[in-house]
């Protein structure tokens, strides 16, 4: 199975349950999870030990901070095959934004997981962190197997390119000077997404 990087906020205990639950889903159908509270080390056990060697205390958050995230971005891009990126909360953690953008551009497989309903553009999250998946969020914890089985055998291997020509083709359809009609039928055509209600 494949090595998967779990992405989400772990400040406070529910948090750390619901990160060590997700783990936990993941691992059960035979995958290898890194789980950051987990996996990765305390912050507060080696701050103290830094602290012991007087270190100035600047340097010893500057040194703590660098650590922690050289360790995430390795265990990120250079060991994970696929990313669960957790985004309960009233808004998604800054971190896990990171860490789903990251594994997007280096077109490793982002699965969004999301069972609550707070979100701001008509209950949907920022289209920036949401089209990371495709628009697609799974919102129970025992979907994430398949959805992860389905997002690794996509292929994902030119959907940066793929996304930046769109992007643009949207841009000169955007500053062609056009109508808001004639405008909305472009993006309707280039995106493909002329689904009616």
């Amino acid at each position: 199975m494949a090595r998967i990087y779990c992405a989400g906020p772990l400040f406070n205990e529910p948090e750390k349950e619901e990160m060590t639950a997700i783990a936990a889903q993941l691992e059960s159908a035979g995958h290898e999870t890194f789980l950051p509270q987990r996996d990765g080390f305390e912050l507060c056990e080696v701050g103290h030990e830094l602290d012991a060697l007087q270190m100035d205390s600047v340097d010893v958050d500057d040194l703590l901070h660098r650590a922690i995230f050289c360790l995430d971005v390795y265990k990120l891009l250079g060991w994970s095959e696929a990313v669960v990126a957790n985004l309960n909360g009233r808004v998604p953690d800054e971190g896990t934004v990171v860490e789903a953008a990251l594994a997007w551009h280096a077109q490793l497989p982002v699965v969004l997981y999301k069972n609550d309903v707070r979100a701001p553009f008509r209950g949907d999250d920022n289209p920036m962190l949401s089209c990371l998946a495709d628009l697609r969020t799974v919102s129970a914890i025992t979907d994430l197997p398949q959805a992860l089985s389905e997002q690794l055998a996509s292929d994902n291997s030119r959907r940066v390119e793929e996304t930046i020509a769109l992007g643009e083709q949207i841009a000169r359809a955007s500053e062609s000077g056009t109508d808001t009609r004639s405008l909305t039928n472009a993006l309707v055509g280039l995106t493909g997404n002329g689904r009616s209600k």
